[in-house]
């Protein structure tokens, strides 16, 4: 087994064990109490307020997906504002938050930070979101990321659709049908996935994977943000997501990569480890995902 690799199915073990926690309380509490005291005020009345009453359709606690022991919370009421929070095990425990007016108009909510302090523990926050209906869910999304949105859904990754606040209602059935976007982002959501293929290798940081540059550009529709997946190789999955795109060749950075093996029932594996994994010129991706994630 690669290096890397190993350390990947070291944090899915952490996932186990952190998750649970984090859903528990958060870490909230290891702030400084001149950032912990004014944010805890404001979310624990949100919190109640929402409790209380489900007038509103809209208003309520929001929860995305960062990472796998990252999480976010927004909490959001009408006249009390929103307060917003994250929170991980990994390197930590540590956490960000921030607080604030919302004002929801023309269809559109509004969030205005009103924290007095600056620095680490700030949780950066967009300020404008679309609410988007998607079957049973109501979901906000940041307006300037509506095409990223829809990209996510096209490509069928639970994660990368799930980066995006969903209301914690709790009903954990998957929505049906499509999202009800904006008609000027309907038509990403029907299209076929996105094929590319490496064309270029970046230099080789210390500790993990090059850069990739895949000739896909602006004249395939990519965009910052999106995602693929690797195809046509045995047993290794590897996503990469797009941090720069030209006409027609885009830049990636690989953000997840792992090993599939395959076990006897009495727990040895079949055949032989893999040799050193190795990104390669030549290799092909997709804009959908291989499987649910």
């Amino acid at each position: 087994m690669t290096r890397r690799p190993a350390i990947v199915i070291l944090c899915f073990v952490l996932v186990a064990v952190c998750t649970p926690y984090i859903n528990a309380q958060g870490y909230v509490d290891i702030l400084p109490d001149e950032i912990k005291a004014p944010f805890r005020e404001r979310y624990t009345r949100i919190s109640s307020q929402i409790q209380s009453t489900t007038s509103d359709e809209w208003a309520g606690a929001y929860t995305r997906y960062v990472g796998e022991t990252w999480t976010d919370v927004l909490v959001w009421a009408p006249e009390l504002g929103f307060a917003a929070y994250r929170d991980t095990c990994s390197n930590g425990p540590r956490a960000w938050v921030n607080f604030g007016s919302a004002r929801f108009g023309n269809g559109l909510l509004f969030l205005t930070s009103e924290q007095t302090f600056a620095g680490e523990h700030v949780l950066a926050i967009k300020r404008e979101y679309t609410p988007v209906k998607w079957g049973h869910q109501r979901w906000l999304i940041p307006t300037d990321e509506l095409e990223l949105f829809a990209y996510a859904v096209n490509s069928g990754s639970s994660n990368d659709y799930h980066s995006f606040y969903s209301k914690s209602d709790g009903n954990a059935d998957p929505p049906k049908g499509q999202p009800e976007l904006p008609s000027q982002f309907k038509h990403i959501l029907n299209r076929k996935p996105v094929k590319a293929k490496i064309v270029e290798m970046g230099e080789k940081p210390e500790d993990w994977f090059p850069d990739v540059t895949i000739d896909a550009g602006k004249d395939k529709g990519v965009i910052v943000g999106m995602s693929f997946w690797l195809t046509g190789v045995k047993n290794a999955e590897v996503k990469i997501a797009v941090a720069s795109v030209s006409e027609k060749t885009s830049v990636a950075k690989v953000v997840a990569i792992s090993h599939r093996y395959d076990y006897d029932d009495e727990g040895n594996l079949k055949g032989t480890e893999s040799e050193e994994f190795r990104i390669s010129a030549g290799m092909r991706f997709s804009s959908r995902s291989p499987k649910n994630e």
